[in-house]
């Protein structure tokens, strides 16, 4: 019989070791928001959508609950009183305050501190803008994607049925363990190797100060022929978009910080480790990443083909390495620290790393996001933002969908200025074009 999701049966569930480290992350590292803004061509049913978005918290549990703080082990504890919280928002907007209204939702907390997701209907003459927002201590950007899927699956239902209820997940959620056993590992920690120790971070994003006053997004868009144009690059020289992505991210970096040239920076790498075994799409509502870092140098006068061919010769050894799995046990090994151990551990680290001016940049890949069809109706954009990074970290998001590749970053000034940010993803823009 498959291990139940409640913890005694009744009443909390078990945050997992990455549960626990996406919640920490809160305290002066990010915002934990993973957002998606998806938009149709036509107006959505908002009562239905409005009951479909409350009985994903049924289907889902985890979405119902807030993450509890034990000093030894957290959990997450369902509210008491879900239907007195607000999950859903219908919003009205002319077409000249469209983007205004979008921004307005993606820079704003949660409706309610404690709560996992929210959602928005922007709607604009005949197009509506869906706005989610889910909370990374429960959920990474996979587990977005499978969100959406989720709720466009019991919309879709509900127009047929308006009595229709999804069946509760109650299978195990899905965490590091679900892993290492589809992989036939029975002790993981036997693999640690207590001599493997992180590197230093060696560079930043430029920064100014701590002080967070206000939300900015910046994004780049390739459409069409101009996702074409990346693509089959791409599969000329056999590699993925996220490389190409990855050396114009160190690319731009070294153009917008010149460091010397033959000197090692990296930048890390988010890896879904869903990737690597058969997941039931269900349980995928969960944190199941890990970091790789990816290090390169800066060539004098290199094309992006030859900057290309190394970068795709790193990535290809440390998947070859299996860098992923040493990452895993090493998060793995963090279960056996008290929460109250782990907090502390955060909060210590926080004013080192501003000390230093250093934290290695973040590129988050999500890959392709699925169609999106909510009964008859298609979706025909959708992109992703990632958390707000507070300094000195910095994380650019890659996102795809109808033939359509995003970039995004969330920042806040003016620790980190607009200018170096658009110059960034300037840099960023001019790489990718000139494929």
């Amino acid at each position: 019989m498959e291990a139940s999701i409640w913890e005694d049966g009744l009443t909390t569930i078990p945050a997992t070791v990455v549960d626990r480290i996406g919640y920490l992350l809160k305290y002066g590292y990010y915002n934990m928001q993973i957002q998606m803004v998806i938009t149709f061509a036509q107006h959505l049913d908002t009562d239905v959508l409005k009951k479909a978005v409350r009985l994903s918290l049924d289907a889902e549990p985890i979405l119902r609950c807030q993450f509890i703080e034990n000093d030894k082990q957290p959990y997450w504890q369902p509210f008491d009183n879900p239907d007195e919280i607000q999950w859903f928002e219908f919003v009205l907007v002319q077409t000249d305050s469209k983007q205004a209204a979008i921004e307005q939702f993606l820079k704003s907390p949660f409706y309610y501190e404690e709560q996992m997701l929210c959602v928005r209907i922007i709607r604009v003459n005949d197009n509506d803008i869906l706005c989610v927002k889910i909370a990374h201590a429960c959920s990474d950007a996979a587990g977005l994607k499978q969100y959406l899927q989720l709720l466009a699956e019991i919309y879709s239902h509900l127009l047929k049925d308006s009595r229709y209820k999804p069946e509760p997940n109650t299978k195990r959620r899905l965490d590091q363990k679900s892993y290492f056993e589809a992989l036939g590992i029975k002790d993981p920690l036997a693999l640690l190797d207590p001599n493997d120790q992180p590197l230093p971070a060696t560079w930043a994003f430029p920064f100014y100060g701590t002080e967070s006053k206000e939300i900015n997004i910046s994004m780049r868009r390739f459409a069409g022929e101009s996702f074409d144009r990346i693509r089959a690059f791409g599969k000329a020289h056999s590699v993925t978009i996220n490389t190409i992505i990855l050396t114009s991210y160190f690319r731009s970096m070294f153009q917008l910080l010149n460091p010397p040239a033959g000197d090692d920076r990296e930048i890390c790498v988010t890896m879904d480790l869903r990737r690597f075994f058969k997941t039931n799409p269900s349980q995928d509502i969960c944190n199941l990443a890990v970091i790789i870092v990816a290090r390169t140098c800066r060539v004098e006068q290199e094309s992006i083909l030859e900057t290309l061919k190394r970068v795709s010769k790193t990535m290809d050894e440390l998947k070859h390495a299996q860098v992923e799995l040493s990452e895993a046990v090493k998060t793995e090994a963090q279960e056996a620290i008290e929460f109250s151990q782990l907090h502390a551990l955060f909060q210590a680290a926080r004013p080192m790393i501003i000390e230093t001016g250093k934290c290695s940049p973040t590129l988050g890949n999500t890959g392709i996001i699925n169609p999106l069809q909510f009964g008859q109706i298609t979706a025909n954009d959708a992109y992703l933002v990632p958390p707000t990074t507070n300094v000195p970290g910095f994380m650019l998001a890659v996102s795809t969908y109808n033939r359509t590749l995003t970039l995004s970053t969330s920042f806040c000034e003016p620790s980190h200025k607009t200018e170096d940010v658009e110059a960034f993803m300037d840099l960023m823009e001019k790489e990718l074009s000139s494929l």
